[in-house]
Formats: C-alpha cells, structure tokens, sequence
C-alpha cells in the first residue's frame, strides 16, 4: 500500500509541478538525459527485436492475469479486494508514466525551438508561403531524376553515413551539447496497426527503439530517419523533429538524402497552399505513389482514433498545437533566418 502511495504520489508531482524549461534545458536534456539514453540503448539497441513490442505484450497479459486470479481467489470479499486491485493498477500505472517523463519525455519541456528561433512574421504570410510552395515544388523537380540514379544504392547504412554529419550540426546549433549515435531501425509486430493508421515512423520513449514503416518508400527513408533520430537526440515537439528532419537532408550534397527532405515538406504544406509552378513527372509520379498507398491501407478510423489519441497525448505533454504541430516547422522555412551552411540563426542565450 505504501508502494502504491507513493508510485501515484511521484506521478501527480511529476505532473502538476514541471520544471522550468532552462533547468530542463540544461540539467536534463544536456545534462542526464544524453546517459539515460546511452545506457538504455546499450541494453535495448543490440536485441534483433523490439524489446518494447514485448514488454507491451508482457504487461497486457500479467495485468490482466492479476486482475483474474486475486479476484478469483477473493471470495465474498471481492469488493474490498477489486478497490486494492484498482489501486494497485493505478500505481503501476503511475510508475510506468514516471518511467517515461525520466526515460524522455521531460524533453518536452525543454527550451522550444519557437524561443531559438528569430522569425519574420511579415515572412509567414500566405503569399509568402505561396512562393516557398513553389520552391519547393522546384526542388523536387530538379533532384527527382539524380534521387532515383540511386535506388540501388540506397540502403540504412549509406543514409546512415550520409546524415550523421549533418544531423550532428543541426541537432548542435539547435542547443544540444552531447552528440547521439543513430539508433537501430528494427522491425515491429506493430507493422500492421502502423501502416492502417499512416504512421512513417515510432520512436519508443522507454526503450529508446525506433520503428519505421516497412512500406515506405526509398526516397522516403532518410527524412522519416532524421526524424526519429530527432527524437531520440531530446526533441520530443515533432515540429521540431522535422525542422531538423528537413535541415538535416536538404543541406546534403547528396541527391537522394536532399530530394527526401523536400518531399517530407511537401507532404506538411497547408493544403490550400496556391501553386504556380509546374512539377517534373518523377516527382510528380513519387507523390501521387505514397498518396496511393495511403489510399490501399490506411483505415480511416483507425487513422482518425490514432491521431485523436495522439493530439490529447501531445496537448497533455504541453504542445498547445496537438497533432497539428508537425507542420508547424513550415514558418520556420520561411520566416528564419540562415546561414552560408543551411543551418538556422538562434538566439544562443534562450537556450541556458
């Protein structure tokens, strides 16, 4: 009974007393957080499966198990015992939560990027963002042809060698101090539920393992990476994952890396964007092949329960915009400001 006090206690502190964002920003997300994260992947990332599909599994089945047989074994006391039971089931909820505000989640406090990051505003205006559309739609066109010359070339280790680089200068300009090895993509027994709620990538916030769709595409590939690797790095806001997805691969001289970041940006345009230039056929034919596959396996109920759950989990970890936050990083295209290198101007003093 103490146990469960005080699991619940911990939990309800963790969440109606946060710690200001600068602590956060220095004590954990560049303080303990870069060992938690070492430490955890030195124990999850070797495994050839997803520890985290099986602890799942696990604790379905021994919660449900304990719920069955101290029921079964109470008797006529079953009402005093199904109380204890609740409690206890509560407190483990609430251990669990714990574990994930330290193993993580604390990264969404951290300074935002909305705080490093000067932007124009009279430069995130529609017509402005009508003329980045074009832009983009630029990109795809030009980088299209030289993207797929590499298919047969495109594998995890080459983008893996080809991001690294870049990934280590954005995520370092962005605030963080310690540099984070690129986890492991492994395979999930979630393959399904991802592909039927149009989920690209998961990254587990107590394991540390990070998941992508098998069915993507190969010029899709190394966007969806950097931004898992986004995560793991501490920035949980996944605006702020692709903002650093997006810097990450179109600051590469490579075309295939490049040409994935710009169709990552496309796919997070508003929708009623106004566009005036024309798109290669290439381009043209890979953005109407992911729309198609969306099309063949998405449910839309389970898409729509998947992003409901997800915009009341993000707005409960502080992100006011929700599920909404993932295009958000669009008016820092184009209302920041960046160097020679590709990499944003931050204010250095928010971050500390």
């Amino acid at each position: 009974m103490i146990a469960d006090v005080v699991a619940i206690a911990a939990a309800l502190l963790v969440r109606v007393a946060p710690l200001s964002a600068p602590f956060i920003e220095r004590h954990y997300s560049n303080g303990i957080y870069p060992t938690i994260d070492r430490v955890v992947r030195a124990i999850t990332g070797p495994l050839p499966f997803t520890l985290g599909d099986v602890l799942f599994f696990v604790a379905v089945f021994f919660l449900i198990r304990y719920w069955i047989v101290t029921l079964k074994r109470a008797g006529t006391r079953r009402g005093p015992v199904a109380l204890r039971v609740l409690l206890r089931t509560i407190a483990i909820a609430a251990a669990i939560f714990v574990w994930f505000e330290a193993s993580w989640a604390f990264n969404y406090g951290r300074v935002p990027l909305a705080d490093k990051i000067p932007v124009h505003n009279e430069r995130t205006d529609e017509d402005s963002v009508g003329r980045y559309a074009d832009h983009v739609t630029d990109m795809l066109s030009k980088l299209a042809d030289a993207a797929h010359a590499e298919e047969a070339h495109a594998t995890d280790e080459t983008f893996e060698a080809i991001l690294v680089p870049r990934f280590n200068a954005i995520t370092h300009r962005l605030g963080n101090v310690a540099t984070f090895a690129p986890p492991r993509i492994k395979p999930t027994i979630f393959q399904t539920t991802m592909q039927l709620s149009a989920t690209n990538g998961f990254t587990d916030p107590w394991t540390h393992e990070v998941n992508v769709d098998s069915s993507t595409f190969f010029f899709e590939r190394p966007a969806i990476y950097a931004h898992e690797w986004g995560h793991i790095s501490g920035f949980a806001d996944e605006s702020e994952a692709n903002f650093i997805s997006f810097i990450a691969c179109t600051t590469s001289k490579d075309p295939l890396v490049a040409y994935s970041g710009w169709v990552l940006v496309w796919f997070n345009l508003p929708s009623g964007v106004h566009l005036t230039h024309p798109m290669g056929k290439t381009a043209y034919d890979d953005i109407m092949a992911i729309r198609a596959r969306y099309t063949k396996q998405v449910n839309k109920q389970v898409a729509h329960a998947q992003v409901v759950a997800y915009d009341t989990y993000l707005k409960s970890n502080h992100v006011k915009a929700g599920y909404g936050s993932y295009r958000l990083f669009v008016r820092w295209l184009t209302g920041a400001d960046f160097d020679r290198d590709g990499l944003p101007i931050v204010v250095r003093e928010q971050t500390t």
